[in-house]
This record gives C-alpha cells, structure tokens and sequence, in this order.
C-alpha cells in the first residue's frame, strides 16, 4: 500500500496534465500512487494518460465537476494520506518530501504550502502567502473563515481526517475546498510549510474571476459552514458577520448589473445577518433610484477613482 495517494483531477486539461503528472514522478519522496480522474474531457486528455501505463491509475467518468472528481480519485486511492494536485499546476520535486514529515504530529489533518503563481501573460508570483497575513499553523478555523489561503494543489490530507469529516460537497461548483478546510479546521490542528512547492496556473476566466458565481457561491459556503456540527456561539457569530459581508457583495454585483429584485433580497439578508452594515442600507437605498441617475453615480465614482 502507498503511503500516499495523488489524486488528478482534469476536465479538457489535455494541454497541462503531463506537467503535472511529471512533477509527481519527479518527486524524491518515491512512496506514492497517482490517480487521474478525467472528468468527462471532450478534448486529448486520454492519448496523453495512455502512455503513462502503469505509472498512474486513470479513471474516466462523466463530467460531474471538480469536487466529484475528486471525490472520485479518492475513493478509488488507497493511501494513508491523500495530496491533491489540480491538473493545470504542478509540484516542486521536494513538495511530498517536506511535507509528509509534518503528520508526525497526530493531531494535524492537514498539511499545506506556499506556492508561485503562474499567470498565462508570464508573469509570476513567487509567493501567493505573502499577501495572506492570516496563514498559519495550529487551529485556524477562525482565520480560514476570513482569508482563503488554503489552496488545494498544496494540500496533504490524513485519510483519516478525510473519513471524519466526509468528502467534497458536490453541490458546490465554486469555494467546494473552503468548505471542506472548515470542516477540517474545526477539529484537526493544520501545518503551514512556509516555502512555495507548487506552481499554479491562473488561466484567463477561471472561476475565480467569475463575479456571478463567485458572490452566489460565498453565500452558499457560510450557509453550509452554519451546518457544521459542533459550532460554538463565537464561531455562529463570526460565519453570521461572513454571511451579512457576502449577501452585501452578492447585492451590490446585483445592483450594477440592472437585477433589482435579487439586489433587493441580497441586501435585505445582509441587513438581517448585521443590521450596523451601513454599505448595504446605501446600496439598498440606491436601488431605488432612477437607472440613469445610478449609472451617471457609478461612472462618476470610478472616474474619481481612476483620478486619485
């Protein structure tokens, strides 16, 4: 039995999945197995699996979204702990070797790195944490609730940890990893390795840069978050002031894009999660305004911002 389990999930990824199989087999930790899960790809994804033959497990399955994939790859995976690689990035030859060492620790669930980021136009940042005062070692599901510095082509899991707290949620087309760090972080202790060991690649209009979902999906996240057995009331209250955050960014989207009604509600429930929340009583006010006097506000206010 491996002592880990590299899963790879890839949908129409044909073009990256070699680099990121390749910095697997490059590891010099040598104790691993690879597992690619190719998400119903319409592209080449399987000419360029094939040649690996046996080095890698490759599973093909109707596309049901990055969280099923690797979900998928999971329980297919017979590793004592479990690393995730998302097909478009790639690890340093040292990523498994420094952090494996880590789970010495029987507490820790958990354990993720820094990272470069690699963006399409060339340019690179040599470290994502640097902009991430939050991250940390030890208990961090309060900090985790505030930043996102948890990000998964970094992260070790111990299988156990896994089967305690479940799988992916596979309703959740977007933030589906925050979801699961919380779950984690509210019972196990994390470890930061504080060096970059992965590169990843941000693509033009990936989810991320997605407002639409991005706003709808912070919503659904805490929402699911409150769910979480075990939740004191300091923590209820943090994912609350989270919610009344992401309903008023989720009504202010809504407002410039002419969707009055949902602006409305969003702004409503943002109110009713924290009713001190003076940006969306504003926006709330603004939306009934005529359009045009709003449009004629909103390019006034940028161009006062480009001029600062």
């Amino acid at each position: 039995m491996p002592k880990v389990s590299v899963v790879i999930p890839s949908y129409n990824c044909a073009q990256y999945l070699a680099e990121a199989v390749d910095s697997v087999l490059a590891q010099t930790y040598r104790d691993f197995e690879i597992v690619v899960v190719d998400d119903g790809s319409k592209d080449n994804t399987e000419e360029v699996a094939r040649p690996y033959g046996s080095k890698i497990q490759y599973l093909q399955q109707e596309n049901r979204g990055l969280p099923g994939a690797r979900n998928t790859g999971i329980k297919a995976s017979s590793g004592e702990y479990i690393a995730l690689l998302d097909a478009d990035d790639s690890w340093f030859p040292e990523k498994l070797a420094r952090q494996i060492p880590e789970f010495a620790d029987p507490e820790v669930g958990l354990v993720y790195s820094d990272l470069r980021v690699v963006y399409d136009n060339g340019e690179v940042v040599p470290s994502f944490l640097s902009s991430r005062p939050l991250a940390a070692s030890g208990f961090v599901f309060d900090r985790v609730l505030q930043s996102g510095f948890i990000i998964p082509s970094s992260v070790i899991l111990r299988r156990s940890c896994v089967e305690q707290v479940g799988l992916f949620d596979e309703s959740m087309r977007s933030q589906e990893d925050v979801e699961m760090w919380l779950r984690v972080c509210l019972r196990w202790k994390v470890k930061l390795v504080a060096e970059p060991l992965v590169n990843r690649r941000q693509r033009a209009g990936a989810l991320t840069e997605n407002d639409d979902l991005r706003t709808a999906y912070h919503i659904k996240l805490f929402q699911k978050v409150l769910e979480i057995p075990g939740l004191s009331a300091e923590n209820r209250q943090r994912i609350h002031r989270r919610l009344a955050n992401s309903y008023f960014e989720r009504g202010y989207y809504c407002l410039h894009q002419g969707k009055i009604a949902e602006c409305r509600k969003s702004l409503r429930s943002s109110l009713q999660y924290d009713w001190r929340n003076p940006g969306a009583l504003r926006s709330l006010v603004a939306s009934y305004l005529p359009r045009p006097l709003l449009a004629r506000m909103k390019r006034l206010r940028t161009g006062s911002k480009s001029n600062a």
